[in-house]
């Protein structure tokens, strides 16, 4: 009888959780550009956003091809995969962000800062959703660009954090179409 009681509980809080997070990123205001994935809004206080991902994805910063970004950008990204997968993150190598500049991204145990010109390093997240936060002070400065991967990889999977990221390497390194910022992963 506990069982059940226990089974109905967890499926009223993992109702509860997903329908908070597909309304995460709506934004009630007219004037942001929409997406499938969430919304952008680029204006005299600077670019804000936020995105929400239910699949394997590339993410990268706002005007990736020509090395600029957005001053005074502040962006999210949420990535939400079925419970039974672990996030791995790669991170592209040459990633460089002007000074003041960074990236955090979070999960419910674990914190990941890079700041500037901090080294990044590929990892199993350990767990199946992550946010991923942008700031921005200023965009200035030539080759201010980043590319992370969220790869799903299921929990009975025990393939190496490199292998995986050496998988969607060239996807990686081809960059976004257009002036997307984000790209689902091809299998």
């Amino acid at each position: 009888m506990n069982t059940i009681r226990l089974c109905a509980s967890l499926a009223v809080l993992v109702a509860v959780i997903a329908a908070v997070a597909n309304t995460y990123c709506e934004k009630r205001s007219t004037d942001y550009e929409r997406s499938t994935h969430g919304w952008d809004k680029c204006d005299e206080n600077g670019l804000a956003c936020c995105y929400y991902f239910n699949g394997s994805v590339i993410l990268y910063s706002h005007n990736y091809h020509n090395g600029t970004y957005n001053p005074n950008t502040h962006c999210e990204y949420i990535i939400d995969i079925d419970w039974d997968c672990n996030l791995v993150m790669c991170v592209e190598l040459d990633m460089s962000m002007a000074a003041g500049s960074g990236v955090m991204i979070k999960t419910m145990d674990t914190s990941i800062t890079y700041k500037g010109t901090k080294t990044p390093f590929n990892a199993n997240l350990n767990d199946n959703s992550a946010s991923v936060l942008f700031t921005s002070e200023d965009g200035g400065g030539e080759d201010n660009k980043w590319s992370m991967g969220m790869v799903c990889v299921p929990k009975t999977d025990y393939r190496s954090v490199c292998e995986i990221c050496e998988d969607i390497a060239d996807q990686q390194l081809a960059g976004p179409d257009g002036d997307e910022v984000f790209k689902f992963i091809e299998d």
